[in-house]
């Protein structure tokens, strides 16, 4: 089973009692559904950030040390996604790296 569905059956197997959902498993089975697609949108916060830089070429408000160590940080977080087998974690902390990096190769070709 791939995309942390190994994952989320192992972890539905454990939050039953009884053969019978809790509460507390309804959510979390929920939350294992729309996880993913947030771990895909949440990145897509910074495409207007990206799109303007690359189309006006201004750098002037942006922070070359801010942006380098956000990459930093979730190139941590993409690790500690990858050894956990946490597959949302992986794929937000990878779209974010290869976002944060575009914005800081952007800041170093335009200033």
């Amino acid at each position: 089973m791939s995309l942390g569905v190994r994952h989320i059956a192992k972890r539905k197997k454990a939050r039953h009692v009884k053969g019978f959902p809790t509460r507390a498993s309804i959510l979390k089975d929920a939350l294992d559904i729309i996880i993913y697609p947030i771990a895909v949108a949440a990145p897509l916060a910074l495409l207007p950030q990206i799109i303007k830089l690359y189309t006006t070429h201004d750098t002037a408000s942006l922070s070359l040390p801010t942006w380098i160590l956000l990459g930093l940080v979730n190139c941590a977080w993409l690790l500690y996604g990858y050894i956990h087998h946490e597959h949302p974690i992986v794929i937000s902390s990878g779209v974010f790296v290869l976002f944060h990096f575009s914005i800081v190769l952007g800041i170093l070709l335009f200033r």
